[in-house]
Formats: C-alpha cells, sequence, structure tokens
C-alpha cells in the first residue's frame, strides 16, 4: 500500500483533520484549487497539483494506473491510495426561484465528478471518500488496522456511485421539468427533509423526501408552527385535506382521517365551515387533519382548540389564532402557501418488483358535465353537487358523498361495489339526522359509473340529484330512472378513481 491521498472537496467540513490524521499516519497528501490552499493555511504539508479545466487530467491518469502522470505545475502524481472528494451542492442551486436554466453549465462540478467516478471504478485498491462523516471511521480503520476491508472498500464505493448518481438525476431531474417523466428511462433523485416519528404503525421506520433540486412547494415548503413533530400518517393526510380544500373558491373546512375525507362543509364563514365539517362526522373527526384555504382566525382557533384534531394546515395564521393553538397542548399547526401545480406532476407507488407511475390526477371535470334528465338540477342542488363531487374525488374507490347544502352529509369509501358504498352512505346519513337537520336537497356524488341496482338503492334514500361520470351499460336505464322519480342526473365524464 502506497501512502499517497488526493483531496479536492467542495464541502470542506472536516478536511483539514482529515488531512492532519493521514499526514500523521505517514500519508502524503496532494490537493487542488482551493482545497490545496485551505490545507496550506492550516499548517498541512500538501503537494498542489495544478490543472486547466474542466478535469484534472493527471489526476485520472495517476488513478488508472497509466504513468507518468505530471500535474501542470510538473508534480509528479502517483496511485493514490485514498481519494476524498465531494461535488458542488447543485441541488441547492437549481431549487433557487431566481436561478436561470441558462446558468445550469456554470455549475456542473465536471472535474471531481470525474475524480469520485476514477475512483469508484477501482475500489478494490482506492479508498474513496465521498462523505465528510466518513473521514473518522476511515481514520481509525488506517490507524488500527492498516487499512480497510474489501467490503467497507466497496461500502465507500457504493456511497460514492451514489452521490454520482443523485447530483446526475438532479441534472436531469431539473431538465426534463417542462418534459414527460413516463419516458423509457425515469431517473429520481430524493433528498431526506425529514426523519418521521414512525411510519404507518410504529414499528415502521419512515422519512419524507422531496426531489432534490426541487424548488419548495407543496409538504417540502411546509413549516410547523406549533406542537410536535409530524409522522407518515400525518403527511398522508395534511396532503389530501390541504388539496381537496385548495379545490374550493370560497371559505371551506375540510377534515381528514387515514388519507380520506371524513368532513367537508363550506358554509358562509371559516368558523362555520369548521362547525359543519366537525358535524359531517363527529367520530371520523376525531384524531383528524383540519385543513383550510384562508388565513385561520381567531374565531376558528378557538373552536379548534375545543376539539381532538391533531393537526391543523392553512396558508397562514393571524397572530392572536396562532397564540391560541399554541396553548393547545399536542396540536401541530402547519403553514404552507398554495402550492403551484406542474402539469408534468405525477404520482408513484411501489409494488412487488417495481414502481407504477402515473401522472397526476388535477382535472375536476374535463368538459362541463352534462345533465341527461329532464328535470336539470335546481341552483342549490348545483352547488351541493359540486361539493359533493369535489370531495368524493379524494375518497378512496368506490367512494359516495352525501351532500346538503354546503356540507356534506356522509361519505363512504373504499368499498368493493358502489353499491356497498351508496348502502354504507345511507346509512351513516340516517344515523347522524339528529345531529344534521335538513339543510336542503340531498344530493349524491360517485366517482365510478352506476349500476341501475346502485341507483335505485340511492333514490330509496332519498337522493333528489346525482353527479356520476356515466360510461355504464346501465346508463340509459338509470336515466330513464331519474325521470320517472323527477330526479336529476348529470354525467360528469370523467371518473376519479382513487386507490
Amino acid at each position: 500500500m502506497d501512502k499517497t491521498a488526493y483531496i479536492s472537496v467542495y464541502d470542506k467540513t472536516g478536511v483539514e483533520e482529515f488531512a492532519r490524521g493521514l499526514e500523521e499516519l505517514g500519508f502524503g497528501i496532494y490537493a487542488s484549487g482551493s482545497t490545496y490552499k485551505l490545507l496550506k493555511e492550516a499548517g498541512v504539508d500538501a503537494e498542489e497539483v495544478r490543472y486547466s479545466p474542466p478535469v484534472p487530467s493527471a489526476v485520472l491518469k495517476a488513478l488508472s494506473g497509466r504513468f507518468p502522470a505530471v500535474s501542470e505545475n510538473g508534480v509528479e502524481l502517483p496511485r493514490f491510495y485514498v481519494v476524498a472528494a465531494n461535488l458542488y451542492p447543485i441541488a441547492s442551486i437549481v431549487g433557487q426561484e431566481e436561478f436561470a436554466i441558462e446558468e445550469l453549465s456554470n455549475y456542473l462540478d465536471q472535474s471531481n465528478s470525474a475524480v469520485l467516478r476514477a475512483a469508484a471504478r477501482d475500489f478494490t485498491s482506492v479508498i474513496t471518500v465521498a462523505s465528510p462523516v466518513d473521514y473518522g471511521p476511515v481514520l481509525r480503520a488506517l490507524k488500527e488496522a492498516g487499512g480497510l476491508e474489501p467490503e467497507i472498500k466497496r461500502q465507500l464505493a457504493a456511497k460514492a456511485w451514489q452521490c454520482l448518481a443523485a447530483y446526475d438525476a438532479t441534472v436531469a431531474q431539473y431538465l426534463s421539468e417542462t418534459g414527460s417523466l413516463l419516458g423509457d428511462e425515469v431517473v429520481l433523485s430524493l433528498r431526506k427533509v425529514a426523519d418521521l416519528d414512525y411510519g404507518e404503525n410504529r414499528h415502521q421506520r419512515a422519512a419524507f423526501y422531496a426531489l432534490s433540486g426541487a424548488r419548495p412547494r407543496g409538504l417540502n415548503a411546509a413549516r410547523i408552527l406549533s406542537g410536535p413533530g409530524l409522522n407518515f400518517n400525518h403527511y398522508l393526510d395534511l396532503d389530501t385535506a390541504f388539496e381537496l380544500a385548495l379545490e374550493f373558491e370560497e371559505p371551506v373546512c375540510m377534515i381528514a382521517k387515514h388519507d380520506r375525507p371524513a368532513g367537508v362543509c363550506a358554509a358562509g364563514t371559516q368558523a362555520e365551515s369548521l362547525r359543519g365539517a366537525l358535524r359531517s362526522d363527529p367520530a371520523g373527526a376525531v384524531g383528524g387533519t383540519a385543513a383550510f384555504n384562508r388565513q385561520v382566525e381567531a374565531d376558528t382557533a378557538s373552536a379548534l382548540a375545543e376539539t381532538f384534531i391533531e393537526s391543523v394546515i392553512a396558508p397562514g395564521y393571524s397572530p392572536e389564532a396562532l397564540k391560541i393553538l399554541k396553548s393547545k397542548e399536542g396540536l401541530r399547526a402547519v403553514a404552507l402557501p398554495a402550492p403551484v401545480l406542474s402539469p408534468y406532476e405525477v404520482n408513484l407507488r411501489s409494488v412487488s418488483g417495481g414502481v407504477l407511475i402515473e401522472a397526476k390526477d388535477n382535472r375536476l371535470f374535463s368538459s362541463e358535465p352534462a345533465c341527461v334528465t329532464r328535470r336539470k338540477p335546481s341552483e342549490a342542488e348545483m352547488l351541493s353537487l359540486a361539493l359533493a363531487w369535489k370531495t368524493v374525488k379524494y375518497a378512496k374507490t368506490y367512494a359516495v358523498a352525501l351532500a346538503e347544502g354546503r356540507a356534506v352529509a356522509a361519505i363512504s369509501a373504499a368499498e368493493s361495489s358502489t353499491y356497498d358504498a351508496v348502502r354504507s352512505a345511507a346509512w351513516k346519513m340516517r344515523d347522524k339526522r339528529s345531529i344534521l337537520p335538513g339543510a336542503g336537497p340531498l344530493v349524491m356524488a360517485a366517482d365510478a359509473a352506476l349500476p341501475l341496482k346502485t341507483l335505485q338503492a340511492a333514490l330509496a334514500a332519498g337522493i333528489t340529484a346525482v353527479i356520476q361520470p356515466g360510461g355504464w351499460q346501465d346508463d340509459e336505464d338509470c336515466v330513464a330512472l331519474c325521470d320517472s322519480r323527477n330526479v336529476a342526473m348529470l354525467f360528469s365524464g370523467i371518473r376519479h378513481f382513487r386507490h
């Protein structure tokens, strides 16, 4: 083993101590650029390796074992045993709002990228150190054992390849932000935003990641203003609740539980919307997440403080509202500006042996819903139908939402048939009639086309207007049944399955 090391790092955390440790072990230190300058100023005896950008050809030649390898300032380079290199933080650069794509080439780190690649390729002979966190373990192994076990070298090389892959993927993601993410090759680089307390269950580990280099939007831009940290389930509920709340222009409150709507109300004021959403499903709201599409005010915060809601998300909070929410033990207040959705966003789902990717369901309608019955919905029914249709889009398939006035009366989701969904929703609604006085005509939205048997069950529950995708073999019979009962029905022409 030749005791030689080449060091060239952008992140200089701990590099002085690492170089001194190598020097104490008898290593000859070679360094380039700002790393060399830092080490010399720190009193480390290092040889300077000069080169003309974009890549240090002599270093690459030395790592390949092809001699002679001489730097531009005449220094003959040995074959290095230790190579420490890390890359320019491109993710933090391209993630800045003011960054322009024309500037990208000025920030790409070709030099250290080439060095890391060359060192990691020869992992049996070279110790490749791509992260400052590995300086200490490498020094200890060299001091105590005189070298590193082959398995450790492989792990360090793997980490270097992961750094390179993440770096390249970040650039690819940035350049393809205006293109399709459903190509033959999809490259993703993820950056950890936060470790989570646990996953869906307490025995499962979990973390939240964002696309590396992506400008903060969505939950990676959220700020926890009060309360404890968030777990995996909180993030799912926050996402569903806030996205549904943003479907509305008028003040609305949406309560989510287990990644599905539990209560929705769009009343005249924010506080009334909260109370209406809580009445929609008092039991389902317990431990849920409340979302608002407006700044939370003091009267809303006072009402929230009297409930068992685990988290609240809104674009902002008045000072008095935040003071009230902070006084509620265990309540998480999360602030998130309305995200700007990209038309190229995708959903990813892990399956055995791979990943399923689909374009995100960002449409509410593909065109204006068509009234297929003789009677058109009244103005009051249309308001309730719009509310129910927005709600059912975020419920698990098969799903049905019943609405009266500006509140959802019952939601049934994740059923194995539309018939079961309707029966379950009707049962929930009847069970709450003593709590929810009738606020007008009862309407229904279904995320899937309705068979005749399902529609019959809905009308038996007192439904006066329906919105459904249509496109089923029973469509004509369903229209005839509605006409015979003076029920209005709209075909949306689009379905919203959510599994």
